[in-house]
């Protein structure tokens, strides 16, 4: 009797030791969220600033090559764009073109001017900050 009680109580302290052990690999493994920004898809809004559609039909006869163009004009109405999208074309414009990075809105100042980010797409790292004015058109770039 008193051996199994000895033995029902390894158990217990094995089991409660094995829980602990598990928690703490648990809370090493465990991943903590980044600052957060907010991602903008530029290519969406460049398709639809560019719209402007041009179809080619080319018809090869044996006997004339005729070729007609037709153009189809966008019928939607172009929203108009936000502050924060104004701000990021500014920014864009001092940037030049640059498939390798985004840019984040991290704020306002209390003049309400935008801080925009250039961040690199795949290290996330920021590469330049601006402040930017719109009303102005204006912007302070920061390294």
């Amino acid at each position: 009797m008193k051996k199994q009680l000895i033995i029902i109580a390894l158990l217990i302290i094995v089991v409660i030791v094995g829980i602990l052990i598990a928690r703490k690999i648990m809370n090493d493994f465990k991943i903590e969220p980044t600052v957060s920004n907010k991602v903008i898809n530029h290519n969406v809004n460049s398709v639809k600033n560019e719209i402007s559609n041009t179809v080619s039909n080319e018809t090869n006869n044996e006997n004339a090559n005729n070729t007609e163009n037709t153009t189809i004009e966008n019928t939607e109405p172009e929203k108009p764009k936000t502050e924060l999208e104004k701000a990021i074309d500014i920014v864009k414009q001092d940037w030049g073109e640059d498939n390798n990075v985004y840019y984040a809105e991290d704020g306002k100042t209390a003049k309400g001017e935008y801080i925009i980010c250039v961040r690199d797409k795949n290290s996330t790292n920021a590469l330049a900050w601006y402040t930017v004015n719109i009303a102005e058109e204006t912007f302070v770039k920061e390294r």
